[in-house]
């Protein structure tokens, strides 16, 4: 069946063709009637506008580049639902890219929604200063960064969390639970997101007048293998931590496992406390105590950052820090 062309609705409709644009693209006003007669042969022909002829006719191409490290990881994917939820209400469409953490990826996905002319980005950087920001600049795209920042973030917008207070109330949690050696899986310390972690896992334990011990502190990639590695290898010292603070998913899964391997039980053995919440933290065994992110908002608020900005609207504030939450379950005595 042949498929329906912008001619086909203009001349059924008994309009010209430029009216047909103008209704599809709200680019001027078009009389009521005029208007439901050219939408109701749209629906009749199941038409649908050219995406290149449309963003010729708008100059705008309906879509949104989101760059992020991994969307296996469930943080990633709750923060694209909850971008989703506001940008699909607009008609807009999202195209998604994983970084792996690289560099060379995360500039290769910049090049390309460059290249495909989208009408902003939002990115979760890998890089302490985003390699390819100039590029973005130039061409005066609107851009929302995400959980991670970087050095001369000062004019650029940005949406996450309070990661220090976040790992201090998680330190001090497993402190008030009675334990007074603790040990940390530190994360990728490139992210600024890892270090403010460990600098509030150390202020913590400062605070409470405890010991810091660096031998117990493992930097590591953010991958459940990097975490069941980095937690054998502080549970198997012979002068082991009697807790540990967790700077990931990924990674209290890993040291779940890791326990498995050790036969050490959790929390008789080894107290525990996570960043980030996900769906197996509350039916693993035992449920995980948690710093919770409000992911889903933070996605929400970068989205609605960015309309304002492809708008024109002035956005008051650059830098959105949201609040965590201590979520109490049984991995701490």
């Amino acid at each position: 069946m042949k498929r329906a062309t912008i001619r086909d609705v203009a001349e059924k409709a008994g309009v010209s063709k430029s009216t047909v644009s103008h209704v599809i693209n709200g680019t001027r006003f078009v009389e009521e009637e005029t208007k439901q007669r050219v939408l109701h042969v749209i629906e009749e022909l199941g038409y649908r506008p050219s995406v290149v002829a449309r963003s010729l006719t708008t100059n705008r191409t309906k879509t949104i580049g989101i760059i992020v490290s991994d969307t296996s990881n469930h943080f990633f994917g709750e923060l694209i639902r909850g971008i989703e939820n506001i940008l699909s209400a607009q008609d807009y469409s999202l195209l998604v890219c994983n970084t792996d953490e690289t560099l060379e990826r995360e500039e290769h996905y910049l090049n390309l929604l460059l290249a495909q002319q989208v009408d902003g980005i939002i990115a979760a950087a890998t890089s302490q200063y985003w390699k390819a920001l100039e590029l973005v600049e130039m061409k005066h795209l609107p851009l929302v960064f995400v959980d991670r920042a970087f050095e001369g973030m000062d004019s650029h917008y940005f949406v996450g969390v309070n990661n220090y207070t976040g790992a201090y109330l998680g330190t001090q949690h497993l402190i008030r639970c009675g334990h007074q050696t603790i040990g940390a899986l530190a994360g990728f310390q490139r992210l600024s997101s890892m270090r403010e972690r460990l600098a509030g896992f150390r202020q913590a334990l400062q605070d409470h007048h405890l010991p810091v011990h660096e031998e117990w502190i493992v930097s590591s990639t953010l991958t459940p293998e990097s975490g069941r590695e980095s937690a054998t290898r502080i549970l198997s010292q012979p002068d082991r931590p009697e807790a540990l603070f967790i700077s990931n998913n990924f990674l209290s899964l890993g040291t779940l496992l890791a326990l498995n391997d050790l036969g050490l039980n959790c929390p008789r053995d080894v107290g525990l406390v996570s960043f980030d919440d996900h769906p197996w933290a509350a039916v693993s065994n035992p449920p995980l105590t948690v710093v919770r992110q409000p992911v889903l908002d933070i996605g929400e608020r970068a989205a609605q950052i960015l309309l304002s900005l492809l708008d024109g609207d002035e956005v008051d504030e650059f830098k959105h820090l949201l609040e965590c939450e201590l979520i109490i379950r049984k991995s701490c005595r």
